[in-house]
Parts: structure tokens; C-alpha cells; sequence
């Protein structure tokens, strides 16, 4: 029988990337002489992709948003992998999903090309049929794109499919793209007014979940 294919979100479900943002963010409003923002309101921000948070992190300061999403991406480029690491049991939980015959994919709003970075650096790039993100498709998450894209590059059908995140733009994805969706409660985001298939406490749980099914 046919596995799934686990779609998963790369930052708060996959990687703790909140200190790597915060610095990017606040490299940028210092720039505009703006005073430094806590981790946790940062975090607060995140979801949406590069362009909301930077927008957000702003709060109405007199600076041009084009020019200040540049800035953020070259200060976050240079400091991604400062402090980024992975939520404890997901390499290990990748390698064994992978063992078993599940298909793995990443589907972030983050832009691609850093997302690609940050999980070649953390060691489990060579884990996934595919790594998207922010611009390698029209429209980010919560729109469906990503998602039926991959589901093409694995030619497996929808009820097959998982998206798995941390926050409510991963629960309306997978609701647009008519698929199954998983949260993890240890991440950054909330649920917002979607109820998940399953909610998973830890990358440990999830792993047992999906170990233990096959698809259709």
C-alpha cells in the first residue's frame, strides 16, 4: 500500500528560527534608528511570509517597506545560522518517517532559497522530495499552490496527503487544497479558527502516529 506524503512547515514546526529572525528584524530597524524588539514579539509576527513580518516589525515608522524587506533580507541571510536549530526528535523523526516509506516535503512561507539553506546546514536537505518556499510559486500558504505542486512532484492522490505546521496559515492550506492536516503545539503560530485532524505535543508523537498508519 501507498504512504503518505507529509508536507511540513519549516519554521516553528521543523526548526526554531525565532533568534535568527528577531537579529535580521532589529539589524533592520536599527538602520532606522528604531529601538530592538524582544524574541517574543517578533515571534508574534511571523506566518504570513518575510514581507508581513517586516511590515509588522515596523509598526507605522516612517521607512520604505521595499527598502526595508531588502535590508531584512540581507541582515537574516547573514545571521540564519547563528542560533537556528532543530525542535528536538525531528532528525531523527525525519530518518525514520523517510525508513518507513513516507514521502517528506517542506512547504514554508519563508523565502526558498534560505529555507534550502537552513535544512542543508541542520543536515536533513537529502530527507525531502522537495523544499519550497516564498517565491518558488505565486502564492504563499494559506493559498493551495504549494501543496498541489507537490502532490504532482509525488504523484500520489490527495487523501494521501498531511500538511503539518504550527500555525493557522498551515491549517488553511491544507483545508483550500483539500487535504489532511496535522498541528504541533511546541511551535510559534496557533490554530486560529481551523480544528487540525490531529494536534501533536511533540516531533516524538507524530512520528508514532504516522509509523503506525499506511495510506489508502
Amino acid at each position: 500500500m501507498k504512504k503518505h506524503l507529509l508536507i511540513f512547515d519549516l519554521d516553528g514546526t521543523l526548526a526554531d528560527t525565532r533568534a535568527d529572525l528577531a537579529t535580521g528584524i532589529n539589524l533592520m530597524r536599527g538602520h532606522y534608528g528604531l529601538p530592538s524588539l524582544d524574541v517574543d514579539t517578533v515571534t508574534g509576527y511571523i506566518g504570513n511570509g518575510i514581507r508581513k513580518l517586516v511590515e509588522r516589525s515596523l509598526q507605522g515608522a516612517e521607512a520604505d517597506l521595499d527598502e526595508a524587506l531588502e535590508l531584512d533580507r540581507k541582515f537574516y541571510r547573514e545571521h540564519m545560522l547563528d542560533k537556528t536549530t532543530l525542535y528536538p526528535g525531528v532528525a531523527e523523526g525525519l530518518a525514520q518517517l523517510a525508513e518507513a516509506g513516507h514521502a517528506l516535503a517542506v512547504l514554508s512561507n519563508k523565502p526558498g532559497e534560505p529555507s534550502r539553506v537552513i535544512l542543508k546546514h541542520l543536515g536533513v536537505d537529502s530527507l525531502f522530495l522537495q523544499i519550497l518556499g516564498g517565491g518558488d510559486l505565486p502564492n504563499l500558504k494559506p493559498a493551495p499552490d504549494g501543496i498541489q505542486a507537490l502532490l504532482e512532484a509525488a504523484g500520489t492522490s490527495v487523501e494521501n496527503i498531511w500538511m503539518i505546521g504550527d500555525h493557522h496559515t498551515d491549517l488553511e492550506a491544507a483545508h483550500n487544497a483539500g487535504v489532511q492536516s496535522g498541528f504541533v503545539t511546541y511551535g510559534i503560530g496557533h490554530p486560529g479558527e481551523f480544528a487540525a485532524d490531529q494536534v501533536w505535543h511533540g516531533f516524538e508523537e507524530l512520528v508514532e502516529f504516522f509509523t503506525n498508519q499506511r495510506g489508502e
